[in-house]
């Protein structure tokens, strides 16, 4: 009997298309004019016609001017597919129906009381609870998940096993009555059943007819209702939803408010009763549901008009357009959205608003602005449409404090009290000792200094607390200590260009640099002579300084120990803040080589060299005091910026005659000539720019000299190294000789008697001019002499330690021209032996 019923509809069904599409389809209904581009009501309709009759598995209706005969209807292939000669697979039409399932809503407008509030205030502010609701309609979400309590409804998929006596495994759909059809078992009501209750219910229901078998469900797909959307909606027309949604859940996607819509006044409609009223606000901010409800097929959803309207312009995202209900306050606006109060200026609230008495006196300018007190303007201020409300961030200013920063224990805002002065502020020296310095101490321990590198190398976050400068050193001391870095270290290796500097650095004793750290970087040097408190004058609005000796301040003196106001900012100063005079410096002095107690020393302002060294215990028997090197940092700094100048200046020299002579070559092979010359005297540039200056004072001493005194009084500077070599046993010959190299030392010879002893100059040779290099760092050369054609080298004996050089005749050899101007160049900036080494290589 079911059987010919169901062959019956299937013919019938099959009819009424054939007719359709054979003798014409009925006129296509007019487009709606609604603004969201889905179906209207007879564009559902005809979808519904067209799958059998039997329900309606569509899941959502399709954009207007979207061919619906080539869209699959429902979670499988209507019937229009095969009519329309579509040989498209199940495949690429579950595709398609996926895509058409995920649809945009209209994009949200942006209103006119928005653009106003732009206008006045220049910023754009959102509605609240705007950005909560979707801009997509997902209708795969028929197929989510649903709680224990849902109650099975028309048109959902029902997954039923049953085993034992019987053995049956079907797909059933629940019909517009509500019941089930179980092949060879029977039908049975499953509406109203809650999910947790489905296994039981219908246990029951096969147990009056079978014994001893099994039941088991699952949901599958949910029916879905189609309710309608009213009123001042974003997307109003009749919408496709899950079975499971509620007043709440549309309200957020298909039944948006619209741009007149109300975000507060939003009424679920059934049999022409109003039966729930939904304020989104409460939900926003109380998280109340009260008015919500689960839809039902044929429900409509009204979006009501939006009530008054006003702006809070407030810092942060607290800002936005607000809707009002008759009675709140500003105090009900600022609790919705959501500001921090506390961060609010309480002297002024401004109401900016469209007055009736204003707007009569002179109807060109009809808005007002009105100044309130806090507290009074949150329960009296009478909020009207089309206001807004500006509230102030308190201000950062104190009213008793007092700053106190700079190389201080405690950096920090103080309170101010009557009579408060610098003394009060800086009691004693344990004020002006910084945190770090008992770290760094802590640090110098043994054991504590590995364990602490160990966590600098493993935990980023304890390596990236460090200061950048503390950083640097920490990475410095580990490439002088040789430490091999872990795969997986926090610090960061450094550039190849840094790596490659690192490597033509001085190697020196790491023991010694430790200490060197230790004294320099514990505890930087107060400036005791110069702090300031910075005040604002409030008469002139401008800052005024005012200085004082801080010494004097903490020792009470009245003159320095000033009288502090509210407000001050007091900066306490190191010595490298400032570049202090000299002779209030304090210098740190490296001694190394021959002297008795090498190491470092302090010395005070106007010490010598004569002093240091006699701190260092005087000379050993084997010191060259002739060959005494001091080193200074600031002689550093400015030959390195000449000798950057200068190798600047020779390569535009060498461009410059590269270019000449390219021009006047007369045939190729002089320009290729031309080119390997250039290329060679590049070669000398690079060499030169190898060579890195040592920032060397000449110390004038005579070479016989053997004790202290007998030195310059040289004043010596923070940072100067001071290095006492040996005596050297040997003399060097280099350049234009027919053997190059060093040769003992023998008292009495002469320069022109170890010239000899290398075989002489040779012929390419330029013997006018030969100079020597002193181990003191002076220069002579044959051009010094006072007796025409006679070498000033002449006779000139040789002392321990020289370098003789004699040059090639740079007239001769073509591709040494260039770079005669070249090495003038750096004789002139103090870098001759910089030159006279790169010549050699």
């Amino acid at each position: 009997m079911l059987k010919s019923i169901r062959s019956s509809l299937r013919v019938v069904t099959l009819a009424a298309v054939f007719s359709a599409c054979v003798l014409g389809a009925p006129a296509k209904a007019q487009q709606s004019q609604l603004p969201f581009p889905f179906m209207d009501m007879s564009q559902q309709n005809a979808g519904a016609a067209g799958q059998g009759g039997v329900g309606n598995n569509s899941l959502g209706d399709y954009p207007q001017g979207v061919d619906t005969n080539r869209m699959p209807r429902g979670g499988v292939a209507g019937a229009n597919s095969g009519l329309n000669g579509g040989q498209t697979s199940k495949a690429s039409s579950n595709t398609a129906t996926q895509a058409a399932l995920v649809k945009p809503l209209p994009e949200r407008p942006i209103g006119p009381f928005q653009r106003f509030v732009q206008e006045t205030t220049g910023r754009l502010l959102p509605l609240f609870g705007e950005n909560v609701l979707q801009k997509t309609v997902d209708l795969n979400d028929l197929n989510t998940p649903v709680s224990s309590d849902y109650e099975i409804g028309a048109g959902d998929e029902l997954f039923i096993s049953i085993w034992g006596a019987v053995d049956v495994s079907v797909t059933a759909t629940v019909d517009r009555d509500g019941q089930i059809n179980i092949p060879s078992v029977g039908t049975f009501p499953v509406a109203g059943v809650k999910a947790r209750n489905l296994d039981q219910h219908l246990s029951n229901q096969v147990g009056k007819y079978f014994r001893n078998f099994k039941l088991s469900t699952s949901l599958g797909k949910l029916g879905g209702v189609s309710i309608y959307v009213a009123g001042q909606a974003l997307a109003p027309g009749m919408h496709r939803v899950a079975s499971t949604s509620t007043l709440a859940s549309v309200l957020f996607g298909v039944a948006q408010p619209g741009l007149n819509g109300s975000f507060r006044d939003v009424q679920l409609r059934r049999g022409g009763e109003t039966v729930a009223k939904f304020d989104l606000y409460e939900l926003l901010r109380n998280g109340q549901l009260s008015g919500d409800r689960k839809l039902q097929s044929g429900d409509v959803v009204y979006v009501g008009a939006t009530g008054p309207r006003i702006a809070l312009n407030v810092e942060g995202p607290a800002a936005a357009i607000f809707e009002l209900k008759p009675g709140e306050t500003l105090q009900d606006v600022l609790q919705i959205s959501g500001v921090d109060q506390s961060f609010l200026r309480k002297d002024q609230v401004l109401i900016e608003g469209f007055s009736a008495q204003t707007n009569a006196a002179n109807p060109q300018a009809p808005r007002a602005v009105e100044q309130l007190a806090y507290a009074r303007a949150l329960t009296e201020a009478k909020l009207k449409d089309g206001d807004i409300v500006t509230l102030f961030q308190n201000r950062l200013a104190f009213s008793n404090d007092v700053t106190l920063k700079g190389n201080v224990a405690d950096p920090a805002r103080y309170p101010y009290f009557d009579g408060m002065r610098v003394a009060d502020l800086v009691p004693n020296t344990d004020a002006l000792i910084r945190p770090d310095y008992f770290r760094k101490k802590s640090a110098l321990v043994g054991y504590n200094k590995d364990l602490n590198d160990k966590a600098l190398l493993t935990d980023k976050r304890l390596y990236d607390s460090l200061s950048f400068e503390e950083q640097a050193k920490f990475r410095e001391r580990l490439r002088q200590e040789k430490v091999d870095l872990p795969k997986n270290t926090s610090v960061e290796s450094g550039s190849p260009s840094a790596e490659k500097n690192n490597e033509n650095k001085n190697q020196q004793d790491p023991k010694l640099e430790v200490v060197e750290d230790t004294i320099r970087n514990l505890l930087p040097s107060i400036n005791w002579d110069y702090a300031v408190i910075e005040r604002l004058d409030r008469k002139e609005l401008k800052p005024v300084l005012v200085p004082f000796n801080l010494r004097k301040a903490m020792a009470k003196d009245p003159e320095h120990n000033l009288a502090l106001q509210p407000g001050d900012v007091v900066t306490i100063f190191s010595v490298e803040d400032a570049d202090i005079p000299k002779t209030r410096k304090t210098a740190l002095i490296k001694v190394t080589g021959e002297v008795s107690a090498p190491g470092y020393y302090q010395v005070a302002p106007g010490e010598t060299l004569r002093d240091v060294l006699v701190k260092a215990g005087g000379l050993t028997e084997n010191a060259f005091l002739f060959g005494t090197k001091v080193t200074r940092k600031s002689i550093l700094k400015q030959q390195q910026e000449q000798f950057q100048k200068a190798l600047d200046q020779a390569e535009r020299l060498l461009l410059a005659a590269t270019n000449k002579n390219a021009a006047s070559a007369l045939n190729p092979a002089e320009a290729a000539n031309v080119q390997a010359q250039a290329v060679q005297q590049r070669a000398y540039l690079d060499r030169l720019r190898g060579t890195k200056p040592d920032g060397r004072v000449v110390v004038n001493v005579q070479p016989e000299a053997t004790r202290i005194a007998e030195l310059p009084p040289l004043v010596l500077e923070d940072g100067d190294t001071v290095a006492v070599p040996a005596v050297p046993g040997q003399v060097g010959i280099y350049g234009s000789v027919y053997t190059q190299g060093a040769f003992a030392y023998q008292k009495g010879k002469t320069v022109f008697d170890y010239l000899n002893l290398a075989g002489g100059a040779a012929k390419s040779s330029d013997t006018g001019s030969i100079f020597v290099l002193r181990a003191n760092g002076t220069v002579e050369s044959a051009q010094q002499g006072w007796i025409p054609f006679v070498s000033g080298l002449r006779g000139e004996r040789a002392l321990p330690g020289d370098v003789i050089y004699v040059p090639e005749d740079f007239e001769r050899v073509s591709f040494m021209k260039g770079l005669l101007d070249i090495s003038q160049i750096f004789y002139q900036v103090g870098l001759g032996a910089a030159a006279v080494n790169a010549l050699q290589k």
